[in-house]
């Protein structure tokens, strides 16, 4: 059979003509004997298929050139290196043609598309722009499969570093290159639709309300950026909520809930509130741990809560045994578990007993004289926490012994530990002297005849707008005590203690006045028991209970002993509801007081009971300053001897010298105080004081010529003041505030000093 050659397409001619020589040149070659003896050399290597890329760039990677020995290999590894360059869509096998001299090799080349456009779709929180300048390719750049390539790395490391790595294989999902017009077209994924948030752990807050508090909602997309964020915000909301701390969270997608069909995942997150694994004390070398620890009520297991962590450096700052406590947190002991923390107290031990040896002086009609003191005291003894103290003090007009022992905690179980014991031992004595006022104001009676008797001028120790003051007379006020309380105290709460305190003392009381002043008036006989009426006030013998005539005040002989017995029952918060028992900046303190006397169940000589209110809050204002408001409420039934009249001194109405007594009273105060000093050291206040008292049950002041009334004790009489003062840390002296006060009230102005705060 033959073939018109001539009837063969001219194309097809070509092809079979190639074919031939390619078959002929792998004939000769095929052998190394044969290619190194006969293999043709190349004439010419040259591209075509290239419109935008420059020839040039293909060239560097060809290896096969003009004058060299034709290899095969070598030509199929160009293809290989020209296809790496990524700017072909195809690279078509080379043309290797038969020339006189050789062979001429043509490599041909399908250009990608020059980008015209570049999309994106899917990528709700990082925006195109971004998107864009992490990418190397650009518009008007020829489609390279290299640089795309690392643009997806930098796509897909950009969204890990922003939170949204390890939950899809490509965040650059699918990629479409129109030939055509040379739009390149991204679809993005970001990350997961989250299907539900499943709360585990150990959150102690229930799952629903945490659940409130998340950015994180289903239907959104999971990235950690907003995970992040939900834990910060759960940090915040255990902390400002509930003053709690949270001590571990982690959060993510759960892998076996991933369904990349429909691109879905659950999101866990476990919440672990941070606990007291243990609790550890330092710095302590003479109080014992147990002591300290028997105050503390965050032990382990329990949650970290900064209000419970608060209240047990109040109450170990309030036992007075140390100048600084530092509660710190620190991880651990567990490094498997980064919720649980062990709690540690740094505390610094202070000195806790003192010996004290010291004059002084109190000048004027109502002042001690000249006194000595001598004194021990430790308020924690051998590091027991338990105190005791011997008081010795001797002056002109004043004597005082007392003997104290305090067990705050008696025993060591928790049930013993709620109960506390006291027990005191008592002896003193005092002479003062106060100013008398007339009844009437007039002072002038007629005068005497020569050696005839003075004529009687009654007089009282009630000062009111209708009466004056005698100058040149004084009444002359003695008294004296022996006995002994013992107090048993009962922590209802942390905040409440209720007391039951019995006192025994036996008590001379008098007040007397020269003659021919005399108290005017005579009061029911109270005194019960075997002596014959001892209860006797009269002109002759110029003596009295208190210079007033009252229902409410029991008239007691000069210098007669009488038995005086209580028993009081008390209700008052512990240390720990103000945050510094010395200088309170925030916080409140409260005591309700019941105190009864009775000749039935106490023997005592005196049938009376008594109230006290007492109430102060204190509150941060301004910078560091702090606004006080005190009440205090006194309130009593019955026949009341002199010396448990409530009294008021300059301690208390600042403003005035003269002594308030009264059966009820309500006092009232109010008190700026401002730092001056860095260290608190130093301060000044502004106050103002108002007292409301009277004296239950007393008869008018009668004029002694009339017969008219021109005092009213009975009724309640107002004293109030306003003023300034300053207040004094001396630590070297054991004394954490010397108070100085300057204090207008309505008889003038008035300076009164005193340890401690006013209140």
């Amino acid at each position: 059979m033959t073939f018109d050659l001539r009837r063969v397409p001219r194309v097809l001619v070509r092809c079979a003509g190639a074919l031939l020589a390619l078959v002929v040149a792998l004939t000769l070659l095929g052998t190394p004997a044969a290619r190194s003896a006969s293999a043709p050399k190349i004439v010419s290597v040259d591209v075509t298929g290239n419109t935008h890329v420059p020839t040039a760039t293909i060239m560097q990677v060809i290896q096969a050139r003009p004058g060299e020995t034709y290899d095969p290999s070598i030509v199929q590894a160009d293809l290989q290196r020209i296809n790496a360059l990524g700017y072909f869509a195809d690279v078509a096998p080379p043309l290797v043609r038969p020339r006189p001299t050789g062979v001429a090799i043509t490599y041909r080349v399908i250009e990608n598309p020059v980008i015209t456009k570049i999309t994106f779709t899917g990528n709700k929180h990082v925006p195109n722009d971004t998107l864009l300048a992490l990418m190397d390719l650009s518009v008007g750049q020829v489609f390279n499969t290299n640089t795309f390539r690392n643009d997806v790395l930098k796509i897909n490391n950009y969204y890990e570093r922003i939170g949204y790595g390890g939950q899809v294989a490509s965040h650059v999902k699918d990629i479409n290159l129109d030939p055509k017009t040379g739009v390149l077209a991204l679809t993005i994924q970001e990350g997961l639709t989250v299907r539900k948030i499943i709360i585990g752990g150990d959150p102690v807050i229930p799952a629903p309300l945490l659940l409130k508090q998340l950015a994180l909602k289903p239907g959104m997309e999971y990235s950690d950026e907003i995970r992040d964020k939900d834990a910060e915000a759960l940090r915040k909301y255990y902390e400002k909520k509930f003053k709690l701390e949270l001590g571990n969270f982690e959060g993510g997608i759960d892998p076996s809930s991933i369904d990349l069909k429909n691109g879905t995942a659950d999101v866990k997150y476990n919440v672990y509130v941070a606990r007291v694994a243990a609790v550890q004390i330092t710095g302590n070398t003479r109080t014992k741990d147990q002591v300290i620890r028997r105050l503390l009520r965050v032990v382990p297991g329990m949650v970290v809560d900064t209000d419970w962590i608060k209240a047990d450096y109040e109450r170990l700052n309030s036992t007075q045994f140390f100048s600084k406590v530092e509660p710190d947190l620190k991880a651990g002991p567990d490094p498997k578990k980064p919720q649980d923390v062990t709690l540690v107290w740094h505390v610094t031990e202070q000195r806790t007993a003192s010996a004290s040896v010291g004059f002084g002086y109190s000048g004027g009609i109502t002042g001690q004289g000249l006194y000595g003191t001598l004194g021990y005291s430790d308020n924690n003894l051998h590091g027991t926490g338990n105190a005791a103290n011997v008081q010795f003090q001797r002056g002109a007009r004043t004597y005082s012994t007392q003997l104290g022992v305090s067990i705050p905690y008696v025993g060591n179980t928790k049930e013993s530990q709620k109960y506390s014991l006291g027990v005191n031992l008592f002896s003193s004595g005092s002479t003062y002297y106060y100013p008398v006022y007339s009844v009437s104001q007039t002072l002038v009676a007629p005068a005497p005849v020569v050696g005839s008797t003075p004529l009687p001028v009654p007089v009282t120790l009630y000062p009111s707008s209708n009466s004056s003051l005698i100058g040149g007379v004084v009444s002359t006020s003695s008294s004296s005590a022996t006995g002994g309380s013992i107090s048993i105290g009962r922590r209802l709460s942390d905040y409440v203690i209720f007391s039951v305190t019995p006192t025994l003392q036996r008590v001379k009381y008098s007040t007397t006045v020269p003659s021919p002043y005399y108290f005017q008036g005579s009061q029911p006989n109270v005194l019960t028991g075997p002596t014959p009426n001892p209860l006797n006030s009269n002109i002759n013998t110029n003596n009295g209970s208190f210079g007033i005539s009252a229902g409410s005040i029991a008239n007691v002989n000069t210098g007669l002993p009488y038995q005086l017995n209580e028993l009081s029952f008390g209700l008052s918060t512990s240390p720990i509801t103000v945050d510094d028992p010395y200088n309170p900046r925030n916080g409140w303190k409260a005591s309700l007081n019941e105190l009864i006397s009775s000749p039935h169940f106490l023997r005592s000589s005196f049938s009376f009971t008594q109230t006290t209110l007492d109430v102060a809050r204190f509150f941060p204002v301004l910078k560091n300053a702090t606004f006080g408001l005190h009440g205090v409420g006194d309130f009593s039934t019955g026949v009341i001897p002199p010396s448990s009249l409530f009294t008021f001194s300059d301690q208390q109405t600042r403003g005035y010298s003269t002594v308030f007594y009264g059966t009820d009273a309500i006092f009232g105060q109010a008190e700026l105080r401002q730092p001056i000093t860095a260290d608190r050291r130093l301060s000044i206040a502004f106050f103002a004081d108002e007292l409301d008292y009277r004296i239950r049950d007393a008869a008018p002041l009668l004029d002694p010529y009339t017969g008219r009334p021109v005092g009213f004790p009975g009724q309640w009489t107002t004293r109030g003041d306003v003023g300034f003062g300053f207040r004094f840390d001396v630590p070297q002296l054991g004394l954490h505030t010397v108070r100085i006060d300057f204090a207008r009230g309505a008889d003038g102005t008035h300076t009164s000093f005193g340890i401690g705060q006013s209140f």
